[in-house]
């Protein structure tokens, strides 16, 4: 158990630290560092962009190249997207976000204008983001699920260490009474 204690806590120990400091962050927006840098750009649409049929049917198959024209030249892009055409205007929106931020690009066709409005966050507010899992790769939610097992193989083997040392048995049991004793009156107190 004791082996399990130790090498279950070392794989993740600076993910533990990043998630208590970033827990204690979450729980203080007050202590937010830093601030959203928004810019807003046009640029030419791509001739090319122009050549392609019938935007109001296809648009979501355009949008995808766009996509990719745009993380390629323009470095603009997002884990999450949505994909939207308004027909009155001949508007194509792209909604991108990621947690460093978010971006909404507005495809003017007709005027051949794209629209680019980027947000981006400071690192603490990204940080926060990659705490929650908002807007991440599949990567990092592994990530997280690995280190979640860690963790939790380090405070049952940790409890286990506890119960099975006579010597501190007893401290460890108040100790132990205390913190769930406020854990789950903090639980009641929500509802």
């Amino acid at each position: 158990m004791r082996k399990i204690h130790i090498y279950s806590a070392l794989p993740v120990l600076l993910l533990i630290v990043f998630f208590s400091i970033t827990g204690i962050l979450l729980n203080h927006p007050e202590l937010e560092v830093g601030e959203v840098d928004n810019q807003l750009t046009e640029i030419s649409l791509p001739h090319w962009a122009l050549e392609m049929p019938d935007w109001p049917k296809n648009y979501s198959s355009h949008s995808l190249v766009l996509l990719q024209w745009l993380d390629k030249e323009h470095d603009i892009r997002g884990v999450d997207f949505a994909i939207e055409w308004d027909e009155y205007d001949e508007l194509l929106i792209l909604d991108l976000a990621g947690p460093n931020g978010s971006t909404v690009v507005e495809v003017f066709i007709g005027q051949q204008i794209i629209s680019i409005d980027q947000r981006k966050l400071s690192a603490f507010a990204m940080l926060n983001n990659l705490h929650r899992a908002k807007h991440v790769n599949g990567f990092w939610r592994a990530v997280s699920d690995i280190s979640a097992v860690c963790m939790l193989l380090f405070c049952l083997s940790g409890f286990w260490l506890v119960v099975v040392n006579r010597l501190e048995r007893v401290p460890a049991n108040i100790a132990m009474l205390m913190g769930s004793s406020i854990f789950i009156l903090a639980v009641f107190l929500m509802h």
